[in-house]
């Protein structure tokens, strides 16, 4: 695997995060989660929060196990933040869901968990994982850039995905020829 297994987790969850919204066509959602996606949220941040803490103070030693599992459940629920942080307008009527249910993100959250520990186990998936990986990681990058450049420009009309994508591409190859 390119990555280390708590980034692999991330980086998977981010991308069947991805593919969910795409499938959904829910790229434009801008709906507060209810009660209920914020408490399984919070339970998929808490995990890698207090896995990494532990684990720094020397309370004990995390495993690739541990790390996949976190890294996974962290990465499937950060896109629809970034979603709700990207297009969320105090002033506008946020009616376009995220999640349409706690069932939803619930299945988002079991499908990159599920993909993590199927890695973990050592199922014949390492190809498949490393790509997947790897398209997470742009995404999430992407995703990232997206929320600042939308930020910066606010309501004019540009294609400011696309714009983070290219821009994501071309820092990854820029480092990629810098390191040996």
């Amino acid at each position: 695997m390119p990555l280390c297994a708590r980034c692999t987790g991330i980086y998977i969850g981010v991308f069947f995060a991805l593919c969910f919204f795409l499938w959904k066509k829910r790229m434009a959602g801008n709906q507060p989660f209810s009660a209920k996606q914020m408490l399984l949220t919070l339970c998929c941040i808490l995990p890698m929060s207090a896995d990494g803490f532990c684990s720094y103070m020397g309370l004990w030693e995390s495993n690739q196990f541990l790390r996949v599992l976190t890294g996974s459940l962290i990465g499937a629920v950060v896109p629809g933040l970034l979603l709700l942080a990207g297009n969320f307008d105090p002033v506008e009527k946020n009616d376009k869901a995220i999640y349409k249910n706690t069932k939803e993100l619930l299945f988002v959250v079991v499908c990159g968990g599920a993909f993590g520990l199927c890695l973990w186990f050592g199922l014949p998936l390492q190809g498949i994982g490393a790509m997947l990986s790897i398209v997470g990681e742009v995404c999430l990058w992407a995703g990232v850039l997206w929320l600042i450049l939308k930020n910066i420009f606010g309501k004019r009309k540009l294609p400011l995905r696309r714009i983070s994508l290219v821009l994501v591409f071309c820092i990854i190859f820029a480092v990629g020829g810098f390191l040996p």
